[in-house]
């Protein structure tokens, strides 16, 4: 999730800085980040704006109950980009098929606006 005044943990740059590396617009709502993989299993990131939504599956997702979104509405995704940027919160069906095994990570940005 990227917010104004809520950044993520680790996140130095603020809001704005983040919102131009990416290639969005700032918005007063913020934007929600949905890593996932393409049909051919390429990495990508969707820049969406369904922050609310998103919000409530990770809360979900925090209480153990594993619900999978089916994919925002064309009209939420700002922006589609490959690979991943984060820092993630990861479905429990990701982990599963990632193998973490809950194992938590921790990520930057670099000088290219990706995470790492």
């Amino acid at each position: 999730m990227l917010k104004p005044g809520a950044m993520p943990a680790g996140v130095e740059e603020g809001y704005e800085a983040v919102c131009t590396r990416i290639g969005v617009e700032p918005r007063s709502e913020g934007w929600a980040l949905w890593n996932t993989w393409s049909d051919g299993e390429l990495k990508v990131t969707m820049v969406v704006s369904a922050v609310e939504t998103t919000e409530g599956l990770i809360q979900n997702w925090s209480r153990g109950r594993a619900i999978d979104p089916v994919a925002p509405l064309p009209s939420q995704i700002a922006l589609v980009r490959r690979d991943w940027i984060g820092p993630m919160t990861f479905s429990p069906r990701a982990v599963s098929r990632m193998g973490l095994n809950g194992e938590p990570l921790s990520w930057t940005i670099d000088a290219k606006g990706q995470w790492s």
